[in-house]
């Protein structure tokens, strides 16, 4: 399929937007939920007991990460949202939830298991530049009863009035086999349009989602698990969103764009973004823009091209930053 490449504003600048955001569109993420924690401070010498740079500690910052930065970017754009997944009883939980509550986010699907820490990244960092990355986790699958208090809550909120779900999937477990065929399965039957941020290198189980989001990254370790091989995105591309029967793959490039690819085309859109300063959350970003615009029946293309300038914004600034609306109603 040849490869067609379009200006990264053009249709979502000549596409009526709401003015005051997506007030009547409710969006539904499940997936993992995690807390970013940023460390920042000076280094001036080198530790006496090893050589290892000593960092006098200056500020200390938290952010929702994982799947709650794609509600908090789905907040951001005002529409509602509500959340699904699972924390520890812990002071990280507590914060998280915290964050969530501040910014009007719907937890009642939110489980906390004793048994289970919350997922906490720390990144340690000095002059923009990060020394180290702690992660406390833990990546087993939900136990089978955790798993299904989890579905039995979503089930229930997708019997009411959601417009997209997203499954945001940082292979932490808690989208774990057979949860998002299930998810899958009941969108489908309900006519809810329903968007996957991979992080498995097996699709399968993302057969007959609306849309799947990797990055570059993603796309080649998925294309090459499932024999398409590391072939040009306009050959393997098209293959893989086949073999998924899915109506699109949106495969996310950084700082060269992204790629649209449907059943009737292979769409190249550039990045917009003049300065690049941090990517983190850029993905969560994406997907959380991309749901809220399909859900509001904004056109496939436009909504790409909407996501693709929510994510020149929150890439200029530090941390997992989510998308506002007027933000991103300014720059286009």
């Amino acid at each position: 399929m040849p490869l067609t490449r379009t200006n990264g504003r053009h249709a979502a600048k000549n596409h009526p937007l709401p003015q005051n955001g997506f007030c009547g569109v409710n969006i539904l993420v499940v997936g993992d939920l995690m807390l970013d924690r940023y460390i920042d401070g000076e280094v001036h010498r080198i530790s006496p007991e090893a050589p290892i740079p000593v960092l006098t500690v200056q500020r200390e910052w938290m952010f929702a990460g994982g799947a709650a930065n794609v509600a908090l970017n789905v907040a951001g754009l005002n529409a509602k949202v509500g959340i699904a997944g699972v924390i520890g009883e812990d002071s990280s939980g507590c914060h998280l939830q915290d964050i969530l509550a501040r910014t009007r986010v719907d937890t009642q699907c939110v489980i906390r298991d004793p048994a289970r820490p919350t997922t906490r990244k720390t990144r340690v960092m000095s002059g923009h530049h990060q020394i180290v990355r702690l992660d406390e986790e833990c990546s087993d699958h939900l136990e089978t009863e955790l798993q299904n208090e989890l579905l039995d809550k979503i089930m229930r909120v997708l019997s009411g009035a959601v417009d997209a779900v997203v499954l945001s999937d940082y292979a932490k477990g808690v989208l774990a086999d057979p949860c998002p065929q299930i998810i899958i399965r009941e969108c489908k039957r309900r006519g809810i349009p329903l968007l996957v941020d991979p992080k498995r290198p097996d699709y399968s189980a993302y057969l007959g989602a609306t849309c799947i989001t990797p990055n570059q990254k993603e796309f080649r370790a998925a294309a090459s698990g499932m024999s398409f091989g590391q072939a040009d995105i306009s050959v393997a591309g098209p293959a893989l969103r086949e073999w998924l029967d899915c109506n699109a793959l949106l495969i996310t490039q950084g700082s060269n764009g992204m790629t649209l690819v449907t059943r009737d085309q292979c769409r190249h859109l550039p990045a917009i973004a003049e300065e690049v300063f941090d990517v983190s959350g850029a993905g969560d970003t994406v997907i959380a823009t991309l749901s809220v615009a399909l859900a509001a029946g904004i056109p496939l293309l436009p909504a790409v091209e909407l996501a693709n300038a929510a994510a020149s914004i929150v890439v200029k600034h530090a941390g997992t930053t989510p998308i506002a609306w007027r933000d991103l109603l300014g720059s286009i």
